[in-house]
C-alpha cells in the first residue's frame, strides 16, 4: 500500500490549519497530505463557536499578555510558538482565503457574522489544494513503524511518514466521545494530564438554587481554592444564576481552575459580589448603609431592599436572614438586615461540581508542552506532531482557544511538511 506524506488525524479548527498550512509551503504535494475526519463533515464544532458567529481571534493577543489569557501551560512555555505565529499571522492567513473580517470589543469575526463563513474558506481551499480528505473515517489505533506511522481506520490501513493528531477533546462532545486522541497519544508514549471541563458551570450546594434559576446580573465572581489563604481568582461581567448553581462569561472564566482542584480533592467556594460598583467593604459601601438604615427606618423589608438587585435574589436573602417582606426594619431587626445588605457584597457558595464535558466549550489539562520541541513535534515519538486541545493549553473566552488552534495547527503543518528537507 503507497505511503503518503502526512497524515492529519482530526478536521477540526487546528486539523483543518495544519492541512492548508502544511500545502502551502510547496514542500510536498498536497494529494500527499491525508485528513482523516471520524464525523460525517469537517469542521462541524467550527460552526457552534461564538454562539455560531465564530470569534476567530482577538486583538489582545500579544506576546506580551499571554500570561492573562491562556492557563495549563507557563507563558513562558507559550512563547515559543507563539512567537511565530500570532495575531498578525492569523488574519493574513484568512484574508488569504478571502475572508474579510471585522473586529467588536477587541473580538475579531468574520464580517458575515456566520461561522460557516471560515469552515467555507478551508473547505474550498482544500478543494483548490487538492487535499485528500477522508469523513466517517474512524482512527482504530496507530503503530510506530520504521519509516512511519501505520494508521488503522474502520477504511483499511493507512501509511504515512509524518502523523498530526489533532483530535479535540471531549468537550462539547457525547458522554464518552473525544477521548480517542489521549487514547492515541498515550499509546505512543505520551502522558495524559486530567482531562478536566473548562469553560463551563458551576454546580453549588443548598437549597435556594431553584428560586434563583434565571436570574442575570453583572457581579463580581471570586473564586477561593484550598481555604483561607488558598489561592484565588477573580472576575467581573453578567452572571446567570441557575437551578443548580452559577453560570455566565465570568464564571467559566475561574472554572477550569475549580474543575481541576475538585479532581485533586481540593475544596472550592465562590463569593459574589452583586453590587461590584461599590468600593468592597469601603467608606462608600458603609455610607450607603446608613443612609438607608436612615431613609427606610419603619418601612417594610421588601421596600427596604427595593431597588438593590432582582428581586428573586433579594427574596432569598430576606429568607436567609430571617425576614419577611412584610417586616417593619427597625432596632428589632437592623443586624438581619446589615448582613443581607452585606451578603449581598458577599455572597458564598461551596462548589461541589462542574457540569459535564459535553457542557464545556473546552478541556483543561492534556499532553504537556514539555513533551513536545518547539516545532510541535513529539519528543517521545519522532514524525508525531501534535496540535490544538490535546495539548495542556486552555485560553479564556474571548478568541484564545481559536487563536491556539490557529497557531499550533499551522506550526504542526508548516514543520511536518518541511521535514521533509532534512
Amino acid at each position: 500500500m503507497k505511503t503518503r506524506q502526512i497524515g492529519i488525524i482530526g478536521a477540526g479548527a487546528s486539523g483543518l490549519m495544519a492541512a492548508v498550512s502544511a500545502a502551502w509551503t510547496g514542500e510536498i504535494a498536497a494529494q500527499d497530505i491525508v485528513l482523516l475526519e471520524q464525523q460525517d463533515r469537517i469542521g462541524k464544532k467550527l460552526l457552534v463557536t461564538g454562539n455560531g458567529k465564530c470569534n476567530l481571534t482577538n486583538q489582545d493577543c500579544s506576546l506580551h499578555s499571554l500570561q492573562d489569557y491562556y492557563r495549563g501551560a507557563r507563558a513562558g512555555e507559550l512563547e515559543r510558538f507563539f512567537s511565530n505565529y500570532l495575531l498578525e499571522d492569523t488574519l493574513a492567513c484568512f484574508r488569504r482565503m478571502g475572508v474579510l473580517l471585522t473586529a467588536r470589543n477587541g473580538y475579531i469575526y468574520p464580517l458575515s457574522g456566520q461561522a460557516s463563513t471560515i469552515l467555507d474558506a478551508f473547505r474550498f481551499e482544500l478543494e483548490r489544494l487538492g487535499v485528500c480528505v477522508k469523513t466517517d473515517c474512524q482512527v482504530r489505533k496507530v503503530q510506530r513503524q520504521k519509516d512511519g506511522f501505520a494508521v488503522e481506520t474502520g477504511k483499511g490501513i493507512l501509511h504515512f511518514r509524518r502523523l498530526i493528531l489533532a483530535c479535540g477533546t471531549p468537550a462539547g462532545r457525547k458522554w464518552g466521545e473525544g477521548m480517542d486522541g489521549y487514547r492515541i497519544a498515550a499509546s505512543l508514549g505520551h502522558t495524559i494530564r486530567g482531562p478536566w471541563p473548562a469553560l463551563v458551570q458551576l454546580r453549588c450546594a443548598g437549597d435556594c438554587w431553584k428560586g434563583l434559576a434565571g436570574v442575570r446580573c453583572i457581579a463580581k465572581i471570586t473564586l477561593c481554592v484550598g481555604g483561607k489563604g488558598g489561592e484565588t481568582w477573580q472576575e467581573k461581567g453578567e452572571l446567570l444564576l441557575t437551578d443548580y448553581g452559577l453560570s455566565g462569561i465570568p464564571v467559566f472564566q475561574v472554572s477550569r481552575f475549580a474543575s481541576c482542584a475538585l479532581a485533586k480533592g481540593r475544596p472550592v467556594r465562590a463569593f459574589v459580589d452583586f453590587l461590584p460598583d461599590f468600593e468592597a467593604g469601603g467608606e462608600e459601601w458603609e455610607a450607603f448603609c446608613e443612609r438607608r438604615f436612615d431613609s427606610y427606618a419603619g418601612r417594610r423589608a421588601e421596600v427596604f431592599f427595593a431597588g438593590l438587585g432582582n428581586k428573586k435574589l433579594l427574596q432569598t436573602v430576606m429568607k436567609q436572614n430571617g425576614l419577611k417582606p412584610q417586616d417593619e426594619i427597625g432596632r428589632k431587626n437592623s443586624r438581619q438586615a446589615q448582613r443581607a445588605l452585606d451578603s449581598l457584597r458577599h455572597w458564598e457558595a461551596e462548589v461541589v461540581g462542574t457540569n459535564p464535558f459535553s457542557n464545556a466549550q473546552v478541556c483543561a489539562g492534556g499532553i504537556p508542552l514539555e513533551e513536545v520541541n518547539n516545532d510541535l513535534e513529539s519528543l517521545r515519538a519522532q514524525g508525531l506532531y501534535l496540535a490544538g486541545e490535546l495539548l495542556d493549553v486552555d485560553g479564556k473566552c474571548g478568541g484564545y482557544n481559536l487563536q491556539w488552534a490557529w497557531t499550533s495547527g499551522a506550526i504542526a503543518g508548516r514543520q511536518a511538511a518541511r521535514a521533509y528537507k532534512n
